[in-house]
């Protein structure tokens, strides 16, 4: 297959047209892996020319908000240009945004960013629902002959790439568009200098391409912000740390709930003597010692962490800088399991070959397959060769490759200092912040080989090898959020009871799917047990919901922010008692009363009284307590924010969350209200609004210093 090169996004774009016809149905990786600079090229092409039919199919598209008042322009917009610099928008965005994509374009997606799309039409009847691993299957449904993504140059072969991100779905699309008969096809590279190069399962040669694009003007990443962790938050991150068993494997999703766990667990790791602190303020022991003793573990992590995610995000970097995310493991099934027994380590003794033998890794009459193992993973040096029976060694010697003659020989000159090709991580794809991004590109080539960027199949199931996959992900922790917890144990985390979309399926169904066929492995489900709407609090723990993405026969642990519920394999009143005891107070006699009423409860049981304290007055003192001493902060692990922009957002989200008829009463304080401008001089100056210059401004002045002052005295208390 011969390489098409170019340098203009819009000739490419119009020679792929002219290649595959003006019936163009293009899939492209998500997230930050989105060829946007042609994708905007076809977009403009099918704009101008209605004769061509231009459908894309993705998922979790990233873009700017569109902003629709003053003042979250004034706030967001200087925070995204910070965030974002020159990141380029994908154009069919703001068409699907305000629903004015043309007709002869189709937007097709299967993951949405949360929450964004509700009540939009457009999206919302052209979603998919579709797990990870089934997503190149429901593609291709569609007539699919262009694949794209962005991909990372090498600085030292020039046929040479990196998949970077998504190494995920590539391999598989390419070769079922490569296996399609008679069908003209296009598989496209857009060169983004600014993607990390990641190496292993990510590495691919030009000549896998039909085109490559690459026009040495490269646009930043998306990169995500750092969200303020709550109480709540830090709560759930707290217990869900409990149940980490050391030497075990990990997978955690993305956002604050993640960002908490990742805390938690640092904490353990660097401070346990403070975290067995809180745990104990907590009454964790006695109210779920049991659980905890029997799935996880409190202790600093001695043998460490490896892990097994569909996505690679921030939180894996912290867990690596602090030395939790440092065990490795080798795809050799023989191998692995000597390490899990602790038969052998990573650092090579003499009696490595002994052990080896013994096991029947290796022959005592070694054969060049057993070289080729003992090279590859640095038992034997690297210019030790096999030759007519014997062992070469560097300086032209040879030695029978038989252990019974010359295993001192062997021990002696063959053998290496440590194991190699040791991964800690294998993902498929990311995404972070600049911070991420810049820490990625900067690791040394040696700690960047154990981050393996490979496919979806391999890290969301179990279909490579189910015996490796069980020695490699021994003690697995699958951590996952959800919306919302129905008393039968079913899961609630993608789609609303009138089937607004909110998310996605993603990944979510597969691990917790996983979780059940893999021994000694379990999925985590972190809830937040109430939310708020429109200044009301509803609990996140409702006895039954229409539209659940997960079904309560895969029921496991969910954990919220008073505790740990473990539902697997247990009885429907067993799981209701279990679930009770995790709810919000205010809400557990009602769930209660109708557990009894469908007689899925007896009718004299009650909740135990040490959970019939579940209310926020409870814990927010505890996590206040722990901030004043320097731990559970509300930004962990750094903030995109300055000091003044945390203030005035707190401010914002409350003034947004209000009702009309407190907004009125704020407006009217705020009229009634002569403070001075220089106590909030700094708020002013970042909004723009020290000189007012219409009534509008004025008013948004008034309500932010009402808001802030308010907030500054209740803090100050």
């Amino acid at each position: 297959m011969t390489t098409c090169f170019n340098n203009d996004y819009d000739t490419a774009a119009q020679k792929i047209i002219e290649r595959v016809g003006k019936n163009v149905v293009i899939a492209v990786a998500l997230g930050i892996g989105k060829p946007i600079g042609l994708l905007n090229a076809l977009y403009k092409i099918a704009v101008a020319d209605k004769s061509i039919q231009l459908t894309i199919i993705t998922g979790l598209t990233l873009a700017r908000p569109l902003l629709h008042n003053e003042l979250e322009k004034r706030f967001i917009g200087p925070i995204l240009e910070r965030l974002l610099t020159d990141y380029e928008d994908p154009l069919y965005e703001r068409d699907r945004v305000l629903q004015r994509v043309p007709d002869n374009i189709k937007v097709i997606e299967f993951f949405l960013a949360p929450g964004k799309y509700l009540h939009n039409s457009y999206v919302q009847q052209n979603y998919i629902s579709s797990k990870y691993t089934s997503v190149i299957q429901d593609s291709l449904h569609y007539p699919v002959n262009v694949f794209a993504q962005q991909v990372a140059p090498s600085k030292t072969q020039t046929s040479q790439y990196s998949l970077s991100s998504n190494t995920d779905l590539f391999y598989e699309m390419a070769k079922r568009l490569k296996q399609a008969e008679d069908k003209k096809i296009a598989i496209v590279a857009e060169v983004n200098a600014n993607l990390p190069f990641m190496t292993g399962d990510a590495i691919v040669k030009s000549d896998v391409f039909t085109d490559v694009i690459d026009t040495g003007n490269y646009h930043a990443l998306f990169a995500l912000p750092r969200d303020e962790l709550s109480a709540q938050d830090h709560l759930i991150g707290l217990y869900t740390s409990s149940l980490i068993k050391d030497d075990g494997c990990l997978q955690i999703g993305i956002g604050k709930l993640s960002n908490a766990v990742a805390n938690a667990l640092i904490m353990r790791h660097k401070n346990n003597t403070v975290y067995q602190e809180l745990l104990q303020q907590l009454a964790v022991t006695e109210k779920f010692g049991a659980d905890i003793a029997a799935i996880g573990t409190t202790g600093i992590f001695e043998q460490g962490l490896y892990a097994s995610t569909e996505m690679l995000s921030d939180e894996f970097l912290y867990l690596y800088n602090a030395g939790i995310l440092k065990r490795r493991v080798y795809d050799h099934i023989g191998l692995q399991r000597l390490l899990n027994k602790r038969l052998i380590t990573e650092k090579i003794t003499p009696d490595y070959i002994d052990i080896l033998a013994e096991n029947k890794i290796i022959k005592q009459k070694l054969t060049a397959a057993d070289i080729r193992f003992l090279r590859k993973f640095g038992i034997f040096k690297h210019d030790i060769t096999y030759h007519s029976n014997s062992l070469v060694l560097p300086s032209g010697e040879m030695i029978a490759a038989d252990l019974s003659l010359s295993k001192l020989k062997i021990i002696k000159e063959c053998l290496g200092d440590h194991l190699k090709t040791g991964k800690l991580i294998h993902a498929g794809f990311f995404i972070g912040t600049k911070n991420f991004y810049r820490e990625l590109k900067s690791l040394p080539h040696e700690e960047l080989q154990q981050m393996d960027m490979t496919s979806i199949v391999r890290t969301n199931t179990l279909l490579g090898s189910y015996k490796l996959a069980k020695l490699q992900r021994q003690y697995a922790r699958f951590i996952n959020s959800v919306m919302m917890v129905t008393l039968g144990g079913g899961l609630v985390s993608d789609g609303l009871k009138d089937l607004q979309e909110v998310s996605g399926v993603g990944g979510q169904f597969d691990f917790v799917n996983m979780a059940q066929n893999l021994e000694n492995s379990r999925s985590i489900i972190n809830c937040r047990s109430t939310k708020k709407i429109k200044n009301k609090t509803i609990s996140n723990i409702v006895w039954d919901y229409p539209n659940l993405t997960i079904p309560r026969y895969l029921r496991d642990i969910v954990i919220t922010e008073y505790g740990i519920a473990d539902c697997r394999s247990k009885t429907d009143a067993e799981v209701i008692k279990a679930l009770l005891n995790v709810t919000d107070s205010r809400f557990q006699q009602e769930l209660l009363k109708k557990s009894k009423v469908f007689g899925k409860l007896p009718p004299d049981y009650e909740i135990p009284k040490m959970f019939q304290n579940n209310y926020p007055s409870a814990i927010e003192p505890i996590i206040a307590k722990m901030q004043l001493q320097g731990y559970c902060k509300p930004y962990p692990f750094g903030s995109d924010l300055t000091e003044d922009e945390m203030v005035i957002e707190r401010a914002l989200l409350y003034l947004k969350d209000c009702s009309k008829l407190k907004l009125i009463i704020l407006m009217a304080l705020s009229f009634l209200s002569f403070s001075s401008d220089e106590k909030y001089k700094q708020y002013l100056l970042r909004m723009q609004l020290e000189q007012p210059k219409n009534i509008q401004e004025w008013i948004y002045k008034k309500l932010l210093q009402q808001v802030i002052g308010y907030q500054l005295q209740v803090k100050s208390k």
